[in-house]
């Protein structure tokens, strides 16, 4: 297969080929990388990872393709968020290219971007961020959404996710991108479902028509509607290191649901899940007790 056979071939000839990939949440919610990605990225030039990697030996697989430029998203492995920068600017191919993840540092300022369904606001700052490094591309994570939107002179990318946004997700459609920059200054972005990679995947995004609408189309939950409207009591209840321990418990319960090995988890599953684990300290599973058993 090869990267190159997702080019159009409208003449112009292709100066470099890019990789784009963001979200692999490796390895608590993707143990493996897709056999799929190493077909579809063959023959890349680069590969921009834009964020939410997980550990960094994820890099090392990708980098086996091609080299890798990533930044660090808001829920990473330890590793990832010490070792990789917050936003990065390469240049191929004479096209200058904007890299983050697009997340907020401050956790209160990302619950608060979080909050209204229109989508073109959203896209504002990763515009502004990539006109002030004087870039017409900007590539980001975050929103495990695929898509194109061009405005201002910048066109934004978003490849897409290979892992769910959390423990009580599925991501539905595994994707990721290919920029071709060509000899005349041109872009062509084709976006690539990593299930049925035999042709481009047209993402299907309509901007206006709200954040919600768009994400249902690559997300749904696995968990109870009686379950999920206990987690906000749940991180009212533990401390971020505590909760994060709790994720992590429950990613094992996760990973068996994605696989097909049980249905939605309920309150039932999840309490068994973290009243057995030894790496949930016992003080984390009193507070729990009253809210899950």
């Amino acid at each position: 297969m090869g990267a190159r056979a997702y080019w159009p071939g409208d003449g112009e000839q292709v100066a470099a080929v890019v990789g784009l990939v963001s979200d692999t949440h490796y390895p608590q919610r993707c143990r493996q990388l897709p056999p799929a990605i190493f077909a579809v990225l063959a023959g890349v030039d680069l590969i921009l990872h834009a964020g939410d990697v997980g550990e960094l030996r994820v890099l090392d697989d990708l980098s086996r393709i091609a080299p890798v430029v990533a930044v660090h998203g808001n829920d990473e492995a330890a590793e990832a968020q010490r070792e990789l920068p917050y936003q990065q600017v390469v240049s191929v191919a004479g096209t200058r290219i904007f890299l983050w993840h697009s997340h907020y540092p401050d956790p209160a300022a990302e619950r608060a971007s979080r909050v209204g369904d229109d989508m073109p606001p959203k896209f504002a700052r990763t515009v502004t961020a990539a006109q002030r490094a004087g870039a017409t591309l900007a590539v980001f994570g975050h929103w495990h959404i695929p898509l194109v939107y061009r405005c201002d002179g910048v066109t934004l990318v978003n490849p897409g996710a290979l892992a769910s946004g959390n423990e009580f997700t599925r991501q539905l459609i595994q994707t990721v991108a290919l920029l071709f920059l060509t000899q005349g200054g041109g872009q062509h972005i084709a976006h690539v479902d990593l299930a049925a990679p035999a042709r481009p995947f047209d993402p299907g995004v309509d901007v206006h028509a709200g954040f919600d609408a768009a994400l249902k189309h690559y997300s749904a939950s696995i968990v109870t509607p009686e379950l999920m409207a206990a987690v906000p009591e749940l991180r009212a209840l533990l401390t971020p290191e505590e909760f994060g321990c709790v994720r992590r418990s429950i990613a094992r319960l996760a990973h068996r649901c994605w696989a097909g090995e049980l249905p939605l988890l309920d309150r039932a599953l999840v309490w068994a899940q973290l009243a057995s684990d030894e790496d949930v300290p016992e003080g984390v599973r009193s507070k729990l007790w009253t809210i899950l058993h």
